[in-house]
């Protein structure tokens, strides 16, 4: 093997070790000690209860840690993103884009075919189908991709994703102001209650490498 390859194949096996953290212990836990490079995971967050907050430490650690460029696709119709508010939560607004997409492996096919974007969220892209997901998985491995789906409802085991390394389920109890998430594939059965306080102290420390 020559010197290039050795090179090669150093790389590879330091970004494959490498996982996303969200800076709350008790999360990073929950899913294995972070997400994986090169693979997927698949979220159950109910629109309204304010859930894909606990998305956005993944996604200012990646910036801080690695310095990842990151791409939000969003697919509910009528969404404005207010820009300055990802702000006010440590995402850095540079290295960050936001777009629009139904169908985000139609529109957007160059994206996943690169490994500029190293974070790419979909969140309620509705044409996604489990066939999609195989294609996204495969993507995600060659360029070394963490690819977040989000679905506007809870996940069950009945209707799996052969093709997600990780599946959660993500439900905000109004009463008690807190949220529980239940790890449904990838780790242990396991339900954890996080509070606003849990998620502000994630705000958002530097990983110390």
């Amino acid at each position: 093997m020559n010197t290039f390859n050795k090179l090669q194949e150093l790389k590879l096996v330091k970004s494959s070790e490498r996982r996303l953290l969200s800076g709350i212990k008790t999360l990073d836990a929950l899913i294995g000690g972070g997400l994986r490079e090169g693979e997927l995971s698949e979220w159950g967050m109910p629109w309204g209860q304010g859930l894909r907050e606990f998305i956005l430490p993944f996604l200012s650690r990646a910036q801080a840690d690695y310095s990842y460029w990151i791409l939000w696709v969003y697919g509910r119709q009528h969404v404005a993103i207010n820009p300055w508010a990802w702000h006010a939560r440590s995402i850095d607004l540079d290295t960050m884009r936001f777009v629009s997409s139904q169908d985000p492996l139609q529109d957007l096919k160059h994206v996943f075919l690169s490994d500029f974007f190293r974070v790419i969220v979909l969140d309620q892209a509705p044409h996604l189908k489990e066939e999609d997901c195989q294609h996204l998985a495969r993507n995600a491995r060659t360029y070394g991709q963490s690819i977040l789906i989000l679905r506007p409802h809870l996940l069950t085991h009945e209707q799996g994703n052969l093709w997600t390394r990780t599946r959660l389920n993500c439900v905000y109890d109004f009463e008690k102001t807190q949220t529980r998430i239940e790890v449904i594939k990838g780790a242990p059965p396991k339900t954890i209650t996080l509070s606003p306080h849990d998620l502000a102290s994630s705000l958002y420390k530097p990983l110390s490498l």
